[in-house]
């Protein structure tokens, strides 16, 4: 059975193509703020590469993040368009942070923090653990200034990994006082992750300052 994955990742959207297990192809796609009417034509055209079609792929994995909110809701909005034309089509919304721990090799019941650029001078920590050979959430979902940050991890030391496109603002954050691994994501994480097809769209992570309005 073929199974599409497809996750927002900082700056990119990463796509593979899995058959069962195996890996068909992997492809990434450099993404712009409110700028995503070419996904589905990448996504087709990746699939033609490969000889397949895309109605063909009839189970579909999407990274639920953390990570930009517009981003994350175009993934999910087309997934639940394709499965709305094609029934034979199920989906379902898999932490985007599984792809990056997933990278790690963590040994079991190992802790990893995924951190990401939250701007405002403040990072997110959403945490993953191996736990029975699988990755899953940990719980913390956390929003950290930088010196908040450094006191925290050194308090509850874990794995600290992190994506390219955000690796020189949060070092900088940290300033080299915990070590931090800079991931390329493996999207056979997300793949392998436990969960049903449920066609839930909205089981997104947002980890998000509050807002005051005055």
């Amino acid at each position: 059975m073929l199974h599409g994955v497809l996750d927002p990742q900082p700056g990119i959207l990463a796509f593979a193509i899995f058959d069962d297990n195996k890996l068909l192809g992997k492809y990434s796609l450099a993404m712009h703020p409110r700028d995503a009417s070419h996904l589905p034509v990448f996504v087709a055209e990746k699939c033609a590469e490969l000889n397949l079609e895309l109605t063909g792929i009839t189970r579909w994995s999407f990274g639920s993040g953390p990570g930009s909110f517009t981003f994350l809701r175009v993934v999910a909005a087309l997934g639940a368009g394709w499965a709305a034309a094609n029934d034979n089509i199920r989906f379902r919304c898999v932490p985007g942070a599984i792809a990056a721990a997933g990278a790690l090799k963590l040994a079991e019941n190992e802790k990893a923090g995924i951190l990401y650029d939250g701007r405002n001078k403040e990072m997110l920590c959403f945490t993953i653990k191996k736990v029975n050979g699988v990755l899953i959430p940990a719980g913390e979902e956390l929003i950290l200034t930088a010196p908040a940050a450094l006191e925290y991890f050194q308090k509850n030391p874990m794995r600290l990994a992190a994506f390219p496109a955000d690796e020189a603002v949060l070092k900088k954050y940290l300033a080299d006082k915990v070590p931090l691994e800079i991931i390329t994501p493996d999207l056979s994480a997300i793949a392998a992750a436990p969960g049903e097809f449920d066609n839930d769209a909205d089981k997104m992570c947002y980890i998000r300052p509050a807002v005051t309005t005055v």
